[in-house]
């Protein structure tokens, strides 16, 4: 069993030190420390902590927007690689995230079904504002570049045998954009 810790800084204008030396206070035999966003997805420090990370170590870190900022799903899914290799973990900030402990174990349990649960009622939330949206004849996606009129004519010319990037150039698109035209279905 180790005891790895975890620093982080945003920025390279900011220092480490004060992290570094709570985390050898606590018995941290070695630090991966990095300066990068803590909404970065190149943390190449975390990433190399969480693929030495060994069953039996404990990962501890000065608080949990040290270890990441991108959100209550995504820390809880660093949480939950670091516990699914069968490591522990302990936030020096938030005694609650400590799964050192079994009253740690089950509000760090409590906490991940609260962000599940929520992320649920989001994607539930947005779906069904998605669908009022399209019953009231919203249309997502990229506007189109030509508009029905135009498409009309760029078909037209195509199926008269014009070559696609000719009249994509009298409409100023690729020619891509003109062989996706299909004939409305009749």
């Amino acid at each position: 069993m180790a005891m790895l810790g975890y620093a982080r800084v945003s920025t390279h204008a900011q220092v480490l030190d004060i992290q570094e030396l709570q985390l050898r206070a606590e018995g941290c035999s070695k630090i991966y420390a990095e300066k990068e966003s803590g909404i970065s997805p190149k943390r190449p420090m975390l990433k190399r902590l969480l693929r030495d990370v060994r069953p039996g170590d404990v990962i501890v870190f000065a608080a949990l927007d040290r270890l990441t900022r991108e959100g209550p799903y995504r820390t809880l899914a660093t949480l939950e690689s670091i516990t699914s290799r069968g490591a522990t973990y302990r936030s020096l900030a938030e005694p609650w995230a400590d799964t050192t402990t079994e009253l740690g174990e089950v509000l760090a349990a409590l906490v991940g079904y609260i962000a599940r649960k929520t992320r649920q009622d989001i994607i539930r939330r947005t779906s069904a504002g998605r669908q009022r949206a399209r019953e009231a004849g919203v249309q997502f996606g990229r506007r189109p570049k030509l508009t029905p009129q135009q498409q009309s004519q760029a078909l037209s010319r195509r199926l008269a045998g014009e070559h696609p990037d000719v009249i994509a150039e009298s409409f100023k698109v690729s020619a891509s954009t003109i062989l996706r035209i299909k004939p409305k279905p009749s």
